[in-house]
This record gives structure tokens, sequence and C-alpha cells, in this order.
């Protein structure tokens, strides 16, 4: 290179038959002395030269690749290459690496705006669409990144259908090839603390685990769709939780090179000092130019390229919605949902992509178009409602917390445009429709979103929630067809939105009344003491009750005292005048339609006052057929004892179980806190699909569900 080389290698290439030998040592001399080469090839006026090889008709495809990397790699050579008669001739040809050639010409702003004019950005967004080749992907990932430069590029990428869907395509397929939804589990540890801390409690004195429930809850005092800043939060003070996030700088797998070509034969490789000169050559001649002395695991790297791929993308999206032009594009369900998707449902997402949403929010000239889409809710139930933020007790997760905060942040960006007259008034204007459907989607959106009381007095959204509410449940038919619909493709239920949009009622002070004195059921594996374990007919001080099925096959036998003594019902039919005191009757036969004869049996243990292994309540389904029991046959002591605080209902009744739970609540009310427990359950820690089933549970009883819907607007609106 100091005796100018590369000047007089760029001459010999005007000669054919030296072309290989020359192609050769340039590339070598292309990864060790890029800037002199490129200085020097420039002097000597062989950028025709250049052109032809890349045109040249059944030669080695590594000819067009090095005039590829050349072009990319270089500033003076580039400048001599580029003619609107190069890409005039690269759209006309059928090569299959014109695509990467017109690329490159991306990286300066005469390409970008001949690219754009000619048409030849089309091309380049075609073959981005229907390549599966990751280098070529790659390739117009890069390509498109350097349009930030260029605002009208940037229009034109936003416009074209083909670029925006093929983004979207691209998102979801990753997404689904690389789900990690987050499985919320209880943290055993922290619930055993919490027991032993609740036990060393001195007799009659309040436990000393209440001082701290958000810490114990390990979670804040939201309700399921509440984006409000709480009041009391377990890691960051409210002026936090109002802040936006702070952004770290960009990771270098968020980054792009400038080159546009593939990446293993255009990414320089560092020198290796035992090398020389004739090394390199070597290298070139064999294995097509490229032998890395340390390989990379091919499924790693394929995965890391993907990743890079889809990374890049959304990056443009991002800087898409930067401006207003561009969002009126954007602003496509498609477009949110897989935005949504990514951040929710991958393992090691971007957040800064969660600004594409937040770019929709602020957009207040699309504010009908957005509330028309539900954005409200889909971030609500994307991004809100995460699902460790569904479970009590459960381990913290700052992925699932990230995603809260961002789409908190989301909707409070987007309620501020939409609670003032002017988004008000759409809002308004749906309640006039004919369809159930449209009014309540206007209801949702006017209770979630309007927090003003003078626009909240307009129009009875709240009564239109709950008649929706009743109508949707008032048959089976009606819950078919109306409560377990989809208004938007994927989304939750339509009931589940209304019970959503109904817990933006509860306050977060209700909340955390409510979970204040929970503890943690642990079963007796040990001790205690069975009382029916050794009774015996001889017993002379107490008589017998003889439980049995239909079959007369024997469930349990125990001391009629304690049962009387426990239960109203066996004590008015064993100690009043009926037949079974007056004729001496003992036994008590158990209809098969009840209760499972374990269950019973475990019912029996309780009513005697058992503190052993023989009382532990094992499921949700025990537990519900308990508080039956106990409601059938008088027994206010059992009931107080599944729902205590360091009950197993407490610890039983989720979003999962809450289907089995609900009914019994409805129709027994077996305890005064029950009602409660089980609303708190629905309206904060339940997923829409357990919302949906658990109503699905009680909509055959017209009865049940007058109770329901009256009793939960009671707990909504009075108690919170």
């Amino acid at each position: 290179m100091l005796s100018n080389g590369g000047f007089y290698l760029g001459k010999l290439l005007a000669k054919e038959e030296r072309r290989d030998e020359v192609v050769k040592i340039l590339k070598v001399l292309l990864k060790r002395h890029r800037n002199d080469l490129d200085r020097q090839l420039a002097r000597s006026e062989c950028s025709e030269h250049v052109i032809g090889m890349f045109f040249e008709r059944n030669k080695d495809k590594q000819r067009r690749q090095f005039v590829i990397d050349l072009f990319s790699n270089s500033i003076c050579i580039r400048e001599q290459m580029e003619t609107e008669k190069f890409i005039e001739q690269l759209l006309e040809c059928s090569l299959p690496e014109k695509h990467r050639m017109l690329a490159a010409f991306s990286q300066t702003a005469w390409g970008r705006a001949k690219l754009r004019t000619s048409g030849a950005l089309d091309v380049v967004v075609d073959v981005f669409s229907t390549s599966d080749s990751i280098e070529e992907k790659l390739a117009s990932v890069a390509a498109f990144r350097h349009f930030v430069h260029d605002n009208a590029g940037m229009r034109h990428l936003s416009e074209n259908l083909i670029f925006v869907n093929t983004v979207v395509r691209d998102v979801n397929t990753y997404v689904e090839k690389n789900r990690a939804e987050c499985e919320p589990t209880v943290d055993l540890e922290f619930v055993q603390n919490l027991r032993a801390r609740g036990e060393g409690a001195e007799p009659g004195g309040e436990r000393q685990d209440v001082e701290e429930p958000a810490d114990r809850l390990h979670k804040d005092f939201y309700s399921m769709w509440s984006y409000d800043t709480p009041q009391t939060s377990p890691k960051t003070s409210p002026r936090r939780a109002s802040m936006s996030p702070q952004y770290n700088a960009p990771s270098p797998s968020y980054s792009f090179p400038s080159s546009v070509a593939s990446s293993a034969p255009s990414s320089p490789e560092p020198r290796r000092p035992s090398e020389g000169i004739l090394d390199d050559l070597s290298d070139v001649e064999s294995d097509n130019g490229e032998e890395k002395e340390e390989k990379e695991n091919e499924d790693e790297k394929k995965k890391r390229q993907e990743k890079s791929i889809i990374e890049g993308e959304l990056w443009l999206l991002t800087w898409l919605s930067q401006d207003d032009h561009n969002l009126q594009f954007l602003i496509r369900a498609d477009v949110v949902d897989v935005v949504v998707a990514y951040l929710r449902s991958t393992a090691d997402p971007d957040f800064r992509t969660y600004r594409v949403l937040r770019r929709m929010a602020t957009h207040r000239t699309d504010v009908y178009r957005l509330l028309d889409l539900q954005f409200h809710v889909r971030i609500l139930t994307g991004l809100c409602a995460s699902p460790c933020r569904m479970l009590k007790y459960a381990k913290t997760c700052k992925h699932c917390d990230k995603c809260s905060e961002h789409g908190r942040e989301i909707l409070r960006e987007f309620a501020s445009h939409v609670d003032n007259s002017y988004g008000d008034a759409h809002i308004n204007s749906q309640f006039t429709k004919e369809d159930f459907v449209h009014r309540t989607k206007a209801a949702i959106a006017k209770i979630v979103l309007v927090k003003e009381r003078i626009r909240l007095a307009k129009v009875p959204a709240l009564t239109e929630l709950f008649n929706a509410l009743a109508h949707v449940m008032s048959s089976v038919e009606n819950f078919k067809e109306l409560g377990k619909i989809t208004t938007y493709e994927n989304g939750p239920s339509f009931v589940s939105q209304i019970i959503g949009a109904l817990s933006i009622l509860i306050s977060g002070q209700k909340i955390k009344e409510l979970c204040e004195n929970d503890m943690w059921y642990f079963p007796v594996t040990d001790g205690g003491e069975c009382v029916l374990q050794n009774v015996t007919s001889s017993d002379s001080d107490d008589e017998l009750l003889h439980f049995t099925d239909e079959k007369n096959e024997e469930i349990a036998v125990a001391p009629m005292r304690a049962i009387c003594e426990n239960s109203h019902y066996f004590e008015g039919m064993f100690s009043s005048n009926f037949v079974e005191k007056t004729e001496g009757i003992r036994k008590f036969q158990l209809q098969s339609e009840s209760c499972p004869p374990e269950d019973f049996r475990l019912f029996i243990h309780l009513l005697a006052t058992c503190t052993g292994p023989c009382t532990v309540v094992a499921s949700a389904e025990q537990c519900a057929n308990l508080l039956q029991l106990s409601d059938q046959f008088l027994c206010p002591t059992i009931s107080k004892q599944l729902c205590a605080d360091d009950g197993p209902l407490r610890t039983l009744l989720n979003g999962r179980s809450l289907h089995t739970l609900l009914p019994v609540a409805l129709a027994t009310n077996a305890h005064p806190t029950l009602l409660d427990t089980v609303y708190l359950t629905l309206v904060r820690f339940s997923s829409s699909e357990d919302v949906t089933k658990a109503l699905e549970a009680i909509c055959q009883n017209s009865t049940v569900v007058n109770t329901f819907v009256t009793s939960l607007r009671t707990f909504l609106t009075t108690k919170c």
C-alpha cells in the first residue's frame, strides 16, 4: 500500500485474464487497509470495471460479492459507482444479488433519494418480504435503517403496506417460535416465614406480619385494570411510579453494521499477529474465502441473527412512530397486537419498543380510531394484567412488573387525550347506537378512561355496564352468544371485559384491607388428635352416630355429643322429639347427590373437632363441598374455620378455582367475609379465561345471577 499498490491493482482490473488473481489480493487488502485501498482504487478510475464485474454472466458469484463488499465498505469508490445508470442496470437485470447491491445505496443521501424516486426501494421491500434467507433479511433491515436520515424515505416505508405487513408477520412468527409466557409460582419460602411470624404473635394481639402488607403480597394494590399510580407500592414510591422508565444504552444486538452485505464475507476480521499476506491469500483460496479459527454453533448463530432481524424491524417501527404522518399508517390492530405480544410473550424483549404504543397513545388526531380499536383493552389485558400479577404471594417477576409499568404509562397518556370534550364526545355518541355490543364497549371505555366527574355524570355508564352484565348472564344462550364472544381477534371475552372495567371501581385501600390479614394455609402433616380414630361402640359415656351411604356402607362413626354441639341440624334431629330420638335411631344416611363420601367423612372429622391430618382440606373442590355441607347442616363453626384468615379457603381460592367456589359462595353465603373474598378474586386475581369460566358456572340459575349482580354492585359501589 505504501508503494501505491492499490492504484496499480485497480488498473489491472481492466485485464480480464488477471481479474481472478487481482480480486483475491483486493479481498485481503479490503480487510487490512480499507481506507487506503479505497483512496487508491478511486484514483485508478476502475469503477466501470468493478461495475462490469458485477454484471458478468457465468462467473464466480464471489466476484459479485466482492463488488458488494467494496461498495459497502468504501467511500471514494462508492462516489464513482453511484450513478443513475448503475441503478437502472440493477433494476433491469435478474441477478439474485441485485437487491443487496441496491440496498447498499442506502448509505448515502444521494443513494437513498435515488432508491426512493426510481422505485428501487420498493424492489428491496418486495425481496425483504418474500425472501427466506437470513442474510438477505439482515441486508434489507440494515438498508432500511439508514433511512432514518431521510424523512421522505421513512414516510415511503410507512405508506408501503408490504413493508408494514412483513414486519407484523415476521414478529408474529418470532413470538410464536420463541414464546415464553410467565408461569407464576407461589413463593413458599416467603409464606413459611409469614406463618412463622404469625405464630410468633402474642395471643389476643395483632400479628406482626400485617405491618407491611405490601411487602407480604409481593404486589401492588392495583385493581385488575387500574393504571393510576397507587398510594402503596412495594418497590417504588408514587413519584417514581408515575415517571417514565430510564433507558439504558443500546445493546450491541440492537445496533447494525453499516455494511449491507452478508455477514461472513463482508465483516472485517481482527488481524492475527502470526499471519502474513500469504496466509490471507491461502484463506481466500480455500473454503470460498472464509474459514474462522473458532466456529460458532450454527443454531446459536441463527437464533442470534433472527433476533437481530426482529429487533431491527421493531427499531424501524419505533422510528416510524416518531412522525405524526407515519402514525396514521401504523395505527392498526395487528401492529398494536404484535408489539404487545412481543413485549409480553418473549423472554428478553427490548422494552424500548413500547414507545410505538406510547406514541400512538399521544396521537390525539386518531383518538377516535384508537377507541374503535379498543386500544385501552388491548393494553390493559396484554400488558397491565400480566400473569404473575394474578396470583397472590407470587414470586417477583421483573419482566411482568416492567410490562405492567409500561402498560400503565401508555394508558395514562391515552386517557389524558380521551378525558376531554373531544374524546368524550366520541364515546357518548356510541351510546345512541342500537347495537348492544357497541353501547357496552362505550360504557367500558367511559368507566376506564374518563375520570372527570362532570363527564361521567352526563351518561350513566356504570348503570349501563351492570345492566349489560345482567343481560349477558340472563340465560345460557345469551352467555354463549354475547358473553363468550370476542370483540377483536384473540381478545378477551366480552363478559370479562365488563368485569375488568368494573374492577376500576375497587380502590387500592380496599384491596389492602381485604388482603391485610391473609395467611397461608399449611395442612397438618403430623401431630394433632383424631377423635374418631379410637371410638368404639362400647363407650358408655357417649352415644355414637353411624353415617352411611345409600348402599348402607359405613362412612364414619362419631360421638353424638360432639356432632350435635357443632351442628344445629343434627342437634335438632337427635335431641328434639323427632323420630330419631323417640325410636333411638342413631344412624344417618347420606344422599348420593350431596357430595362424595370422602368429603363427607372429612366433614364429620371437622364436626368432631379433630385436629390431626384427618382434617386436611386438599383442594378447592373439597373446600366447596365442605361449605355446602356446613350450610346444609347448619354448622357455622366449620364455615368460620374454612374462611378464617389462616383457613384453606383464602389459599385455595384463586382464578383457576373461582368457577368452583363462586357458585357456592352465592348459594350459601356461609360466612360474612366469604363473598368479599370471592369478589376480590374475581376483580383482581383472575384472568379473562378464569372470569369467563366462573360466570358461565352460575348463568344457569336466574336467582343466583340476580344475587350476583346485586351483591357485586354493592361490593364495588358501597364497600369500595
